[in-house]
């Protein structure tokens, strides 16, 4: 953070205190997008208070699982009476499947 703030962005931060609407308005009405804005804030208040900027270190982690079924559950349709029976450890996803095939 120790590059210096455009001049352009400078005069967008003064005026936003006499906006008296939201960021995110403020931000639509000088055509500047919302991030933009917060990240020169942060700069203008650390350069202000003479801090040193302060950052977290975020760390993802993926974490893969496998499952496993050794018995497949079973659905049964009976055309004669139109019959749907369905397991009730299907997923989601595999009944809106079924459900559009059958009514294709």
């Amino acid at each position: 953070m120790n590059s210096p703030i455009p001049k352009r962005w400078l005069e967008i931060l003064a005026l936003r205190s006499s906006f008296t609407g939201t960021n995110e308005a403020f931000c639509k009405h000088h055509q500047v997008s919302i991030s933009s804005f917060y990240k020169y804030k942060s700069m203008q208040q650390v350069k202000s208070s003479g801090a040193s900027p302060q950052f977290v270190r975020v760390e993802q982690q993926t974490q893969r699982t496998h499952v496993s079924i050794t018995e497949q559950p079973t659905i049964n349709f009976n055309p004669h009476t139109g019959q749907l029976t369905l397991p009730t450890t299907l997923n989601c996803d595999a009944i809106v499947s079924i459900i559009k095939g059958l009514s294709a």
